[in-house]
């Protein structure tokens, strides 16, 4: 894995700070500390970082972290002692975070110290406030910035001016770096371990449980240390049969359902690598190259991909984008043209809101936006349903997948 450098995020977003007069950001959330410093935080809580409005960020570590930390980031690094038994913290720090760091003092002495060096008492303080979906910690139990963290920010910064960053952290982190799409094309890579397994482990006589079991312990096992990837992890949930009519499209979730020949079942599966999201989705037939109408169904979600593909181009809108794909739908007369969004962002978060590919959106792309897109045909014509789904790069002439198309469907071959 490669150093990130450093820089070039917090200058963003030092930019940003200097246009709303903000004198120092204080970040919790591990998506946030990824961005800005490529550490994945461990447990939720147990990562801060801190960015002035000018001069050198901080990174802030349980003591057994530092040289996990040190991997990504080169810049000023401190550490507290966590998760030991210990006195508690004297100020108003959040209490989930006081219950897991054990010496929580010395958080508040580094914000402290934070503070003086930069000038940052009694100025303007920014914080996560308006993250209400967030990705988890390496430990999956998400965070969030509670009354009980902005009451300790204020305490320590000796301030009530409390600004939330979501809008200038969204813009940054929506357009991905070189860094990010190194990391974004690893993350891909190690879905489709996944995806491989899905195809051989969907069949009959199988579950839907089965299946998903396959899926993530294929990422596991063969996921961690590909192309240096340190933390990684499969989250899959698989459903087959008619109930892929409605649960297709609303996250289905897994049962034991038993797989029966020529049945559509479909796997929809968030990936992370290092704090890093791919999102996938495929359907296939088992033990069958699947009716004609399911197979003309393939084939238009796989043509409507590719015309999303080749709209989503910097100053494309998010709302052409999804017309594209959804116009190859609708002109193929097949019923059942999927009623969600065509797709969205995708990187830091499983789902990331910007841009969002949907009816009439009006964010416009940008280079380097990482978009997932996934339309579908849904109903009982089918058995089910039929979606598939890729992550792709906005380029000049049209979004790269960051893997390859595949157009394989039925587990038994697929005629000519």
């Amino acid at each position: 894995m490669q150093l990130l450098t450093t820089d070039q995020r917090v200058r963003q977003l030092q930019d940003r700070m200097a246009v709303h007069d903000v004198d120092a950001c204080v970040f919790l959330l591990p998506e946030n500390i990824v961005l800005l410093t490529g550490f994945y935080v461990r447990i939720p809580g147990l990562g801060i970082a801190f960015v002035p409005r000018e001069g050198e960020a901080s990174l802030m570590v349980p003591s057994y972290d530092m040289d996990r930390a040190r991997v990504t980031w080169s810049g000023d690094l401190r550490n507290f002692s966590a998760v030991v038994d210990a006195k508690p913290a004297t100020g108003p720090l959040t209490k989930s975070l006081q219950g897991l760091l054990g010496v929580a003092d010395g958080v508040q002495a580094h914000l402290s110290d934070l503070c003086e060096r930069h000038g940052a008492r009694g100025g303007r303080i920014g914080f996560e406030g308006s993250f209400e979906q967030v990705s988890p910690a390496i430990l999956i139990e998400p965070n969030c910035v509670g009354l009980p963290t902005q009451a300790m920010l204020k305490q320590v910064f000796a301030t009530e001016e409390l600004f939330d960053v979501f809008e200038l952290i969204e813009q940054i982190r929506a357009v991905k770096t070189d860094y990010d799409l190194e990391r974004l094309s690893v993350v891909n890579e190690i879905a489709q371990f996944g995806l491989e397994a899905f195809h051989e482990a969907a069949v009959p006589g199988s579950t839907d449980a089965q299946v998903r079991s396959a899926v993530e312990s294929a990422i596991a096992n063969r996921g961690h240390g590909y192309r240096g990837a340190r933390s990684v992890r499969g989250l899959a949930t698989v459903g087959s049969g008619r109930d892929l009519v409605t649960h297709g499209w609303n996250y289905q979730i897994t049962t034991g359902r038993t797989i029966e020949e020529g049945d559509l079942v479909m796997v929809e599966m968030g990936t992370v690598a290092d704090g890093y999201w791919a999102d996938n989705t495929r359907t296939v037939v088992a033990g069958a190259a699947g009716t004609e109408l399911q197979q003309q169904a393939d084939k238009v979600v796989w043509q409507a991909i590719r015309a999303a593909l080749e709209a989503a181009v910097p100053g494309a809108r998010a709302g052409d984008v999804d017309a594209a794909a959804r116009r190859v739908c609708e002109e193929s007369g097949l019923p059942g043209v999927f009623p969600h969004q065509t797709g969205h962002g995708v990187g830091y978060r499983y789902h990331e809101s910007t841009p969002n590919l949907v009816p009439n959106g009006d964010a416009i792309l940008r280079e380097g936006m990482c978009i997932a897109v996934e339309p579908a045909f849904y109903g009982l014509e089918y058995g089910g349903g039929v979606r598939q789904e890729h992550n792709a790069i906005v380029r000049p002439g049209g979004a790269v997948a960051l893997t390859t198309l595949d157009l394989q469907f039925g587990t038994a071959p697929v005629s000519a």
